[in-house]
């Protein structure tokens, strides 16, 4: 006989006590028996049934995926985080992913406070047995930090009462795995201090459920004989609902320090490029925040510009994480292409919407890919490196932070990102001009070298790895010369005029770099092409269409000329008009388009003379700097 799958509108959901408003209840039922001498079944049940059957067979084993390499510094080798990320990068490049496992006395203590006191945030909600099918995220309900909890709590309640088999496999885990090291306890062969033997167990037990869970999330990600639909609450402004380091304060002089891997203080470390970004990019620069519950998932996904990241869990259940090297991404994606043929055809950028995952046990068997998995508990960091895809989920409710980071070792991946986004490849958006901070970082490089070899008459012996960052720099500066001279001559020997401008600002210090180029994605700062024609005849129509709605609703129409054009004055954005020059901003993206040098002839079939390149960097400034790197 074969077993008739639920339909998808019976489904394990997350509950809180009480339910959030307006949120309607599904019926449940268990599946029904079918008895396939019968007849009494219809055509559309068999085929689901079969379906489900097949699955059941081809499932893979993503347990059995290899540990990446875990690490457990010295205190003097924790004390510098981007020292210490340099010092174990072979490790770090070959997996993707590592774990580091902090000194004891080190772990950075947790602001409970993180999340904000009743301030909601809003979560994804994820129906974990279609993951592989790359559908949108659509938007769960609202919670704040006490009210999530309470949500995840009882999901995990209801979850175990419905699935009792599950429920009794993770509790036999957890004894077998207390069983065992009873005997070892006994004989006095654990290190000595009794707590220490309580930790020892209490992880054993810890590893041996998680095991259970992993094999939970993967049976309804790859059979779909159930719906079960979780809220995750992801990406949240750390600058708005507060972070989870808790800074520490002296007894005797009352003042307040940050611990050294504190997030803030990783995005200003010297070591960190990132630090020299204009935009206050949330995630890049700024930490973001996240809460997760029983099988809350994040998709298969690299970072940003190939950015390497680093994952703080503050408190909670654990997560499993899995990561790919960055060398093997190109037949990581080549066997998503296989995996779910059709889907990234539609949606080039899938990968990039952490909406798709499939079976890291399937890509390694199937396929060939290198994966390895990490069992992150509260107190860990999971470092991923540039170019690596990961993924992963959490295993009950908890609260992590995370943050980009790109040293000098990054800037190679730095640049293929970079390509990516000028060939449009997987139709993603540059997020920060990469050509502006390197060029920047250079300055300042250089600017450090020279005032230290003033300071020092004698001469100064700079050490290899000093040597090793500015030739990596100016190496960089000679790429993105070479762009220059070219793109500009190209589009000079057109007819295309040329006007310096100085670095915009607006008001509020926001570098003005970030409108991408609207042929490709990439974000061109140093020099933009644009259409005076064009953004002059938009305009026309901008303001003729504002006025014209102005008239009709009977409101002023000098304001709305006023305001669409940005709130400015001789040209200049208004100095009190902020959110308005944002929004108008906004539009003008679309309605004045720029363009990079190698798209600078796209756009309209207007003369190259109504074309400008503007030229906010010259190449000599840029060949000042690359000889003060010498």
């Amino acid at each position: 006989f074969f077993y008739v799958t639920p339909p998808r509108a019976e489904m394990v959901e997350p509950t809180s006590s009480p339910a959030p408003a307006g949120r309607a209840k599904r019926s449940r039922r268990p599946p029904s028996k079918l008895d396939a001498n019968s007849g009494d079944f219809s055509e559309a049940e068999m085929q689901r049934a079969i379906k489900a059957s097949v699955k059941l067979q081809r499932r893979t084993n993503s347990v059995e995926v290899p540990r990446c390499p875990v690490f457990r510094p010295t205190p003097d080798e924790f004390a510098d985080p981007f020292a210490y990320i340099k010092s174990i990068t072979p490790e770090g490049q070959a997996a993707g992913i590592v774990k580091i496992i902090p000194p004891e006395g080190w772990k950075p203590a947790f602001d409970a406070t993180a999340g904000g006191d009743g301030i909601p945030f809003e979560t994804k909600l994820q129906t974990i047995n279609r993951l592989q099918e790359g559908l949108h995220f659509s938007d769960g309900a609202k919670y704040d930090r006490d009210s999530y909890k309470a949500m995840a709590d009882a999901f995990v309640d209801a979850y175990r009462a419905k699935h009792p088999e599950f429920a009794a496999r993770a509790d036999e885990a957890r004894r077998d795995a207390r069983l065992e090291r009873l005997p070892t306890e006994n004989l006095g062969l654990n290190q000595p201090g009794g707590d220490g033997d309580d930790v020892d167990t209490a992880d054993a037990m810890l590893e041996a459920e998680a095991r259970v869970v992993q094999e939970e999330f993967w049976r309804i990600v790859e059979t779909d004989v159930e719906s079960v639909r979780v809220e995750y609450g992801s990406d949240l402004d750390a600058d708005v609902y507060g972070t989870g380091f808790l800074p520490t304060t002296s007894d005797s002089d009352s003042v307040c320090t940050h611990h050294a891997w504190d997030f803030n203080e990783l995005i200003h470390h010297p070591s960190n490029l990132l630090r020299v970004v204009g935009s206050d990019v949330p995630g890049l620069t700024r930490p973001w925040l996240y809460f997760g519950m029983l099988f809350s998932a994040f998709c298969w996904h690299v970072e940003d510009h190939y950015l390497g990241s680093v994952n703080y869990l503050h408190a909670g259940a654990p997560k499993t994480w899995y990561g790919i090297p960055g060398a093997s991404a190109d037949a990581f994606e080549d066997a998503v292409r296989v995996m779910v043929p059709g889907l990234l055809d539609a949606a080039p950028d899938l990968l990039h919407r952490l909406v798709t995952l499939v079976p890291p046990a399937a890509l390694r068997d199937g396929h060939g890919v290198e994966v390895f998995q990490a069992l992150q508990k509260p107190g860990e960091f999971v470092v991923t490196w540039p170019r690596a895809y990961h993924a992963g989920f959490s295993h009950g409710h908890n609260v992590g932070e995370a943050v980009n980071f790109g040293t000098a070792e990054w800037v190679a991946a730095g640049r293929s990102a970079v390509e990516g986004y000028a060939r449009g490849v997987g139709k993603r958006d540059a997020v920060f001009s990469h050509d502006r901070m390197v060029v920047d970082t250079a300055r300042d490089f250089a600017r450090r070298l020279k005032d230290t070899s003033t300071a020092d008459s004698g001469g100064v012996v700079f050490a290899p790895w000093i040597r090793a960052v500015a030739n990596t720099l100016r190496d960089e500066l000679a790429v993105i010369l070479r762009e220059q001279e070219e793109g500009q001559r190209m589009l000079k020997t057109r007819g295309v005029r040329v006007e310096r401008v100085a670095d915009h600002v607006e008001s509020g210090g926001v570098v003005d770099d970030e409108v991408c180029c609207a042929s490709c994605k990439s974000m061109p700062h140093l020099a933009t092409v644009r259409c005076v024609r064009c953004w002059s005849e938009n305009e026309k129509l901008e303001v003729q269409k504002a006025i014209a709605r102005a008239r009709a609703e009977g409101k002023s129409v000098a304001g709305a000329a006023f305001a669409m054009l940005g709130g400015r004055k001789h040209g200049k954005p208004f100095a009190g008009a902020g959110g308005a020059s944002n929004r108008y901003r906004a539009r003008r993206d679309v309605a004045r388009p720029v363009y990079c040098l190698r798209h600078g002839m796209e756009g309209c079939s207007h003369a190259p003379a109504c074309r400008v390149l503007e030229v906010k960097q010259d190449v000599d400034a840029i060949k000042a700097v690359m000889e003060a790197l010498r």
